[in-house]
């Protein structure tokens, strides 16, 4: 007995409809000259531009992502309170100050691959 043609149809259909793309999932620790890094935000960008950014907050120096796989820019941010509030016509507006040098933020060389399942991938970083 042979299938019929729309139950082949339909199978090779399913086999080729998933949008989902392929993920990975990165966990890490982050230091700056050796301390933890307490809390800031990371930054994963994609190179191939295929995929969205995707921000991660740091707690206690600990972050974990899921994206899609692939080589990605990657920006660290941790910002420290450096005095009172402005008074200006953003009051309110607290002063502060990056810790992270902007070679590893806004101006980021850092790179890091993706790959399918789970990996860590810690960042120690110098400020200098």
């Amino acid at each position: 007995m042979r299938p019929a043609l729309g139950t082949w149809l339909a199978l090779l259909a399913l086999a080729g409809c998933s949008n989902k793309p392929v993920v990975g999932t990165v966990t890490g620790r982050i230091t700056l000259d050796g301390k933890t890094v307490e809390d800031g935000l990371i930054r994963f960008i994609p190179t191939d531009r295929n995929s969205q950014p995707n921000d991660c907050k740091i707690a206690n120096g600990s972050y974990t992502v899921t994206m899609p796989i692939g080589e990605k820019r990657v920006e660290i941010f941790w910002l420290k309170s450096s005095g009172p509030p402005e008074d200006t016509a953003t009051q309110g507006t607290t002063k502060s100050t990056q810790m992270i040098p902007s070679k590893f933020n806004t101006a980021s060389t850092l790179k890091y691959t993706i790959i399918q399942g789970t990996q860590s991938k810690d960042f120690e970083l110098p400020s200098k």
